[in-house]
């Protein structure tokens, strides 16, 4: 079997390059003259398995003519670093450069040289008769056998670099990523977290900027803050979190705790405990956001309902702002404009429920200041309430059909005054921006003061992944600093921002005398399942319905009391579909039936 051929090896630098063909001068022997090799071939060797590369075998080279005295060096591959092997005689059977003189006619140009008959390739290329013999010259050493001392040179180098910074104090040590924290420099390998935030009313810009300091202070917490449509935002919101790609921060109705008491996460005492939370922010949102002895969301603004009045027609009237709803009912009588019995101009708007936009909050109102509650309509305070209301269009006269919506009433200078949340204040401002109006608290029946309220709050999915998260985001954004930066940029698109949630910022807005009333209410306020526009197809809408139909009826001459013995039915079907558990009223909330004039 032939002997394999060994591994091609380039030629040295520096190194005088063995041309095919090209004698090398005799040292001792006369010149002799070559004929002129043909082209050449190069096929690659195949190195000798086990063995290092050593010198170029041609394969199908036609040689240089040598003397047979000489042999050519061996071509085996050097030892790393030693010298070259000695000559070796030629192996038997392959063939051997013959002395000048006739030879066998050279192959076409291009054509590999032909072999005699059963010889193998030569090994090596021969040289002239009389040349030196060329010795196989030994490669340099591959600085790539000093790789991994450089390496690992380098990694002792970069450990002692660190364990100095470490212990010497040149480097930071990591930081939790708890609400407040800033970040202390670096990059973290820590894992992304996004918050999908499905809020209302407020534009982004609005927000934009608390999200980004929160950001700023939590690294790794991003909040993607989507403005969601009023229409049928509950039912869509619930049908999210029920398909499993609910947000996971979400603003609701805080009346609407029954309907969403499973789709809301409890809150963890870390956020507010009871106490805390009783102590932070109105009694109202602990009173409806509290289920099963657990609170279910933060509430980041509030709301009630508060008196608006036309100034330039109280005073031509030289009317005070009424305080109680007898000098209400008085003045509107007083300044409500009639023409063959039909109201030109209202008084007040009250009494009806077509165009009176916030009738079931202020009979909601009504009722609980009479000490009735609003889920259990059949008591005799209730009736009286329901009297009372519908006795401003029955037997005063002040309010009429044909008036416009009370809002666009009031604007237009069609109603005197009316009972409305803040938020109104913005509508009546886009309506009639030179119109002058002011805002008082609501009349009371008695002496202890009883406000309605009605707000939003912002809840955690129950079902979503990122729960510590959005906690945590909460507890910043109700925050009193944050609340106040809030407050600023949404009073930089409207006349005035939100009404501070927490009781420690009253006074914050004591210069801006549309919001100051409804603060001065908000420690007497409670709220119940009467809130008007709060779009939710549910508890709200459904209560206001049957409430809605006893107003009617009773303005159509039916007895208040089988009004409320409809309203009774249908309202308990309502509240049993929600889990609602009504209680009785304590004596202490009962008035006396004289502090509810009929």
């Amino acid at each position: 079997m032939p002997d394999p051929l060994p591994t091609p090896t380039p030629p040295k630098p520096n190194s005088t390059p063995m041309s095919p063909g090209v004698p090398v001068a005799p040292s001792a022997q006369p010149p002799m003259v070559m004929p002129a090799p043909a082209a050449m071939v190069v096929r690659p060797a195949t190195a000798i398995q086990g063995s290092l590369a050593g010198p170029i075998a041609l394969a199908q080279v036609r040689p240089p003519v040598a003397p047979p005295s000489i042999v050519p060096p061996s071509t085996l591959p050097p030892k790393m670093g030693g010298p070259a092997f000695p000559p070796r005689p030629p192996v038997a059977g392959q063939a051997v450069a013959m002395a000048p003189g006739p030879q066998a006619p050279l192959p076409p140009r291009g054509a590999p040289a032909p072999l005699p008959s059963g010889t193998t390739a030569p090994r090596a290329p021969q040289v002239p008769a009389g040349a030196s013999p060329q010795v196989a010259v030994p490669r340099r050493s591959s600085i790539l056998r000093f790789l991994p001392l450089i390496l690992g040179g380098l990694a002792i180098v970069a450990l002692i670099i660190f364990l100095a910074t470490r212990f010497l104090g040149g480097g930071s040590s990591p930081t939790s990523d708890g609400a407040g924290s800033a970040p202390t420099g670096g990059t973290t390998n820590r894992p992304q977290t996004t918050l999908i935030y499905w809020g209302l009313w407020e534009p982004s810009q609005v927000m934009d900027q608390v999200f980004r300091d929160f950001e700023q202070a939590n690294p790794g917490i991003k909040i993607s803050y989507v403005k969601q449509s009023h229409l049928d935002y509950r039912q869509r919101l619930q049908t999210a979190i029920s398909q499993g790609n609910g947000p996971d921060v979400f603003r609701f109705h805080a009346s609407w705790t029954p309907m969403l008491k499973d789709d809301l996460a409890n809150m963890p005492s870390s956020v507010y405990t009871p106490a805390t939370f009783q102590n932070t922010f109105y009694p109202a949102a602990y009173q409806q956001l509290l289920s099963s002895g657990q609170l279910k969301g933060v509430p980041l603004m509030y709301d009630g309902l508060a008196l608006y009045y036309n100034e330039d027609m109280l005073k031509a009237a030289n009317a005070p702002v009424p305080k109680t709803w007898a000098e209400l009912r008085t003045l509107a009588d007083s300044l409500t404009v009639r023409r063959a019995g039909v109201v030109e101009r209202g008084g007040l708007a009250i009494g009806n429920a077509s165009n009176v936009e916030h009738y079931a909050d202020i009979l909601g109102l009504l009722m609980l200041q009479n000490g009735a509650d609003p889920t259990k309509p059949t008591s005799n305070e209730a009736e009286q309430a329901l009297i009372f209301y519908t006795d401003f269009v029955k037997k005063y006269n002040v309010w009429g059909e044909t008036l416009p919506n009370s809002t666009a009433a009031f604007a237009r200078g069609d109603a005197a005054m009316m009972l409305a949340p803040s938020w109104r204040a913005h509508e009546v401002l886009a309506q009639n921006p030179s119109l002058k109006f002011g805002i008082a608290p609501v009349p009371q029946l008695s002496d202890k003061p009883i406000a309605w309220a009605t707000f939003w709050a912002e809840g955690v999915n129950a079902k979503g992944k990122n729960r510590e998260s959005s906690w945590k985001l909460l507890s910043y954004l109700s925050s009193a600093e944050v609340m106040k930066k809030m407050y600023s940029q949404q009073a930089t698109v409207r006349r005035f921002g939100q009404l501070y949630s927490r009781r420690d910022l009253a006074n914050e807005l004591a210069g801006e005398p549309l919001v100051v009333p409804f603060l001065s209410d908000a420690a007497n306020a409670r709220g119940s399942y009467l809130s008007s526009f709060t779009h939710d197809n549910g508890i709200n809408d459904l209560s206001i319905k049957y409430y809605q139909d006893a107003i009617n009826a009773v303005l159509k001459g039916s007895e208040p009391k089988t009004a409320l013995q409809t309203v009774s039915q249908g309202l308990n079907q309502v509240l049993r579909q929600y889990g609602v558990v009504t209680t009785q009223s304590t004596p202490a909330q009962q008035p006396s039936s004289s502090n509810l004039e009929i």
